[in-house]
């Protein structure tokens, strides 16, 4: 008999230490509010990773092992309708640099509005100047841009997760080739600054979508990949790309737990969220009651044999073997925060 399997994807954590704070003291106060959710990450079998995107990778069983060598931007431009099957493909991300006495803080597109229309204007603007450089841009769904290159390139860039909100000098690009990339992104900056783009978002009081952020470098190893999963749904463009090159397509996320047959292997990709202690406590509250709470009851009844739970730090799996593991020392709601 097929082993049954539902697949939660949360989103990693990525708090302050004051909101992270904020957040644990929140858990602490509805202690007995996440039966579901101290049941599964008590007893569940633990295991810690380095880096989600990889972890996800390799559920889809496709060979690498770390982040530095996993093409994050070239399995987005799959799932985003590209073909990335040749190249050396980056993300780049719109972004808006605010300079701060010492220092330049970076804002993503979550801050700020930016349409289409926009985003296709200021790119055209520097088009030329990337051609020189043997770069093309391309735009996929979700108004995704990507740059690539057919020439690897030896440079070690920051994911943008990782800048957003703070300072980019500590984040700048790493490598043999990283001089000429960091002046490509002065180059970029000067020019997207001075467009009349941003000097209309000036005038309706916008900020101005003055750089681009380069991320998640690399080829994509196209090879014949197994189906692992009956159904994914997602609406991420990295989870959308893992799917595509297991011949499958993704089906947009959906709330309701009800839609997901429980005899078959199902992916849950969970939205990013705001960071924030109150939305973080907000979402942790969905999944116990919408999703922990019925998941947890289908494998009490034998309909479910696995559920695996991916979070930003922990791979969790669990049982009907683990419900009834009552000697397990529970967790404090306040400790999850440490395993998201």
């Amino acid at each position: 008999m097929a082993v049954s399997n539902i697949t939660l994807v949360l989103p990693p954590l990525l708090l302050g230490d004051s909101e992270k704070k904020l957040f644990s003291e929140s858990l602490a106060k509805k202690e007995k509010s996440f039966k579901s959710l101290k049941k599964v990450f008590s007893r569940g079998n633990k295991e810690y990773i380095d880096s989600q995107q990889v972890a996800l990778a390799n559920i889809f069983t496709l060979p690498y092992s770390d982040a530095e060598t996993l093409p994050v931007a070239a399995i987005m431009a799959f799932g985003a309708g590209l073909d990335a099957s040749t190249g050396y493909w980056l993300c780049a991300e719109p972004v808006y640099l605010h300079p701060d006495l010492d220092h330049v803080l970076l804002f993503d597109k979550s801050t700020f509005y930016l349409p289409k229309h926009e985003l296709s204007q200021l790119i055209s603007e520097i088009d030329e100047m990337l051609l020189e450089d043997g770069i093309t841009t391309h735009h996929g769904h979700q108004q995704s841009l990507f740059f690539r290159t057919a020439d690897k390139i030896d440079v070690t860039f920051t994911p943008i997760a990782e800048v957003s909100g703070k300072n980019i000098l500590q984040h700048l690009p790493e490598g043999e080739e990283a001089a000429k990339w960091r002046q490509l992104q002065n180059e970029i900056q000067m020019q997207m600054s001075q467009s009349v783009v941003n000097r209309e978002r000036e005038q309706r009081g916008m900020v101005s979508i003055n750089g681009l952020w380069f991320w998640g470098g690399g080829y994509l190893l196209r090879a014949k990949y197994k189906q692992v999963f009956d159904a994914v749904y997602a609406n991420d463009l990295f989870s959308q790309g893992l799917a595509k090159l297991t011949s499958m397509n993704a089906d947009k996320f959906t709330a309701d737990v009800d839609v997901i047959e429980p005899d078959k292997n199902s992916l849950i990709v969970f939205d990013d969220i705001e960071n924030t202690a109150a939305s973080w406590r907000e979402f942790l509250m969905i999944v116990e009651k919408k999703w922990l709470q019925p998941i947890l009851a289908l494998i009490k009844k034998n309909e479910l044999d696995i559920l695996t739970v991916l979070t930003g730090q922990t791979r969790i799996t669990f049982t009907k073997q683990q419900l009834s593991q009552f000697w397990k020392r529970s967790v404090k709601a306040a400790a999850l925060a440490d395993m998201l």
